[in-house]
């Protein structure tokens, strides 16, 4: 997420919306062609324009509340780690009960009479079944292993019912939309740009994966081996070009230092068990590392199994792929992997309930206004040549043959898109805009409130002043952004949606009235620089009156109402929006201050700082606190200095916190009823409006 555009003045009238025009879709180039299509007895192109949109969700599993605590054994003297495996379900040591996948590893230390080591043998098995927990209960999705301490002593790994596992979260959405419809923007295919390794002078996907990990000692006089069984996270390694892959059981590499017989000594096990494979090959299989990422690797196979048991399809997915950038660019073997992980993601998913998967978004926020001064390509290009790449792999010939996604690319900054513009990087952007649309079929914009937006809520209690389908600041963007995308599409019908819009409940957020002035000084009595008088430097803390001006701005209270609104546009104006988002993410207020200084000042006052509003856009939320070093005499704590205390049920009680897998799903917002909005989109746009014009 990154700070709106300005908005500019009202242009004059002739650029103010055609009441002929499609709404929702590229100006009059969507109406043209369903004219046309319609004259010529042809059906118009399917998902060609968001008339119909339904409720949607910007979507990432990463939920929970962080410890407080300094004493971290995972990093100490830091506030918080997040740890990478232990939000995602459905393993099994055994596969009885089954599990999405099963690994192993053997290690065999061969000593001889003086006790010396004298050889070290390794094998490594990983099988793979993303159909293995069809018809399986919850608790079988979210089974996961994680290793609790005892102060900084980790303990055995166990078995953990994670109760904010994908499934659970999915599931709790589609109950809470009580059998409407909703789609959701995810933003990752759970592989990373760290997630690499070059290894035997190959690169390769390297992922932390819970096995089975066996060592078998034998002694050269004793008759059997003495073995010891642990379940540890340990590094698998996959081929990054591949599609497709075999069996190698020859490839576990075995990395060790000294001689044989005299200091050998073991360093590390490198198991690289699958070797590159055509589709025709014997055996040959999707690459296992395309599901084997974090959390979001399990989203679009977690939304199909939900889909398929209620025999109807309650959550749509609009599978993202994350800014995989190396050196400055997409342009990379990294990004292809993330690109091929969510189209193997999305074939799983659509086989086991058909349109479950229905786009593929590809980046967030990378395509902007650059000049370039090398021969380097501009970010838009760089996006423009991976989409490419994806609908490659969808044409024949390609891995992923026969699959049917939309392609669209998610950003900030094609409202700044101007055919005419003077300025070298807006001309360089409009150009390549225009090749990207000729490559494309969706545009997503993020688009939040600006400052002036914000402090008229905060003064009136309503956004009209954003929302009014005239003259509201989202409104006249929004016709500018059909027009000037209908400008560039040459005839193409591309459709438009926001990919963000919302505003949190609690914290510092980028579009405080004053905080937009980045390396500037906030003006002087704005609402920015106001909260910046009650800071204490000495300890990163800010005062109380600091903190009742913060939520005068954010609130459970405002939020709602810009969620009823925001919706309320989506179904008015034919425009699919995703609302930022359906759970907090507490980890992204930051609770790990710089050292002291102007780095620390800067950082406790910004959006993903320990008082962030990054942290609090969901319409949900979980109790869940990762204390890792908690003990009976240390009660958990909640991590974000701005967190109260939960909100009380319908019936009167109060959540509480809990410690990090044992938590609850629980609705943020009183003042917003889910369900009722979920459903109000399955009404008639004419009982839409003249529900409306019955409204006082």
């Amino acid at each position: 997420m990154q700070p709106p555009l300005a908005h500019p003045a009202p242009r004059p009238d002739h650029t103010r919306e055609p009441p002929t025009r499609a709404r929702g879709s590229t100006a009059l180039v969507a109406a043209a062609a369903l004219i046309a299509a319609n004259l010529c007895g042809f059906p118009a192109a399917a998902d060609a324009a968001s008339d119909h949109p339904v409720m949607g969700l910007a979507y990432q599993p990463y939920v929970g509340q962080w410890s407080a605590s300094g004493d971290n054994p995972f990093a100490p003297g830091r506030r918080y780690t997040p740890a990478f495996n232990s939000y995602r379900g459905g393993i099994s040591m055994t596969q009885t009960p089954p599990g999405l996948w099963m690994a192993r590893q053997r290690v065999a230390l061969h000593f001889d009479r003086a006790g010396h080591l004298s050889r070290i043998e390794a094998q490594g098995i990983l099988n793979l079944d993303p159909s293995a927990l069809r018809e399986a209960s919850p608790a079988d999705w979210s089974r996961t292993y994680f290793k609790f301490f005892e102060g900084t002593t980790a303990r055995a790994a166990t078995t953990v019912d994670h109760r904010a596992s994908v499934y659970r979260q999915l599931d709790y959405l589609a109950k809470q939309a009580d059998g409407a419809p909703l789609t959701l923007a995810t933003y990752g295919t759970g592989f990373d740009v760290g997630y690499w390794r070059r290894l035997d002078g190959e690169d390769m996907v390297v992922l932390p994966v819970w096995a089975e990990n066996q060592v078998d000692v034998f002694a050269e006089d004793a008759g059997s081996p003495t073995t010891r069984r642990t379940i540890d996270e340990l590094y698998f390694y996959f081929p990054p070009e591949a599609g497709f892959v075999t069996p190698d059981p020859d490839g576990v590499i075995v990395e060790s230092t000294g001689t044989a017989g005299h200091d050998l000594a073991l360093q590390a096990v490198h198991l690289r068990v699958f070797a590159p494979a055509l589709r025709s090959d014997p055996g040959a299989v999707l690459n296992p590392g395309f599901f084997l990422g974090d959390a979001n690797a399990q989203v679009s196979l977690a939304a199909a199994e939900i889909n398929a048991r209620a025999g109807k399809t309650l959550l749509t997915i609009k599978q993202g792929v994350p800014n995989v950038a190396v050196d400055g660019t997409l342009v990379n073997p990294r990004m292809r992997f993330a690109i091929r992980s969510a189209l193997a993601q999305a074939q799983t998913a659509n086989d086991r309930h058909p349109g479950t998967v229905t786009h593929l978004i590809l980046s967030n926020e990378y395509a902007e206004p650059v000049v370039s001064s090398d021969a380097r390509m501009t970010p838009t290009r760089q996006v423009t040549e991976m989409v490419r790449f994806a609908r490659a792999q969808m044409a024949p010939g390609g891995d992923f043959e026969g699959l049917t996604l939309t392609v669209g690319v998610r950003g900030r900054r094609f409202r700044s898109v101007d055919a005419d513009a003077t300025d070298p990087a807006v001309r360089q952007f409009t150009q390549d805009v225009r090749e990207l649309i000729g490559v494309t079929d969706v545009l997503m914009e993020n688009i939040y409130p600006s400052p002036e937006a914000v402090e008229q809520a905060r003064i009136t209690g309503n956004w009209d002043v954003f929302f009014d389908p005239e003259r509201g600041e989202l409104s006249i963007q929004w016709r500018r952004l059909e027009a000037t995308i209908a400008g560039l599409a040459d005839g193409k019908a591309i459709d438009l949606m926001i990919g963000e819009i919302g505003h949190p409940t609690d914290g510092i957020a980028f579009n405080l009235p004053g905080a937009a002035a980045g390396e500037r000084a906030a003006p002087p009595g704005s609402a920015f620089a106001r909260i910046a008088e009650h800071l204490d430097d000495a300890d990163s803390r800010i005062g109380k009156p600091g903190i009742d001006i913060v939520q005068t701005y954010f609130n459970d209270r405002l939020s709602a109402a810009f969620l009823s609104a925001a919706f309320r546009w989506s179904r008015e104006q034919g425009v699919q929006i995703h609302a930022f988002e359906a759970f907090d993410e507490p980890h992204k207020s930051d609770q790990n201050p710089p050292p002291p200084g102007p780095a620390r000042r800067a950082a406790t006052l910004s959006p993903s700082g320990s008082y962030g509003a990054e942290a609090f856009y969901g319409i949900f939320g979980y109790t869940g606190v990762a204390g890792f070093s908690a003990t009976p005499e240390r009660p958990i704590k909640p991590g974000a200095k701005l967190v109260d205390p939960l909100p009380a049920r319908a019936n009167g009680e109060t959540p509480r916190w809990a410690p990090q897998f044992s938590g609850h799903l629980y609705p943020k917002l009183p003042g917003f009823d889910f369900s009722r909005t979920a459903r109000a989109f399955l009404r008639t746009p004419q009982a839409t409006s003249a529900e409306n014009a019955a409204r006082p």
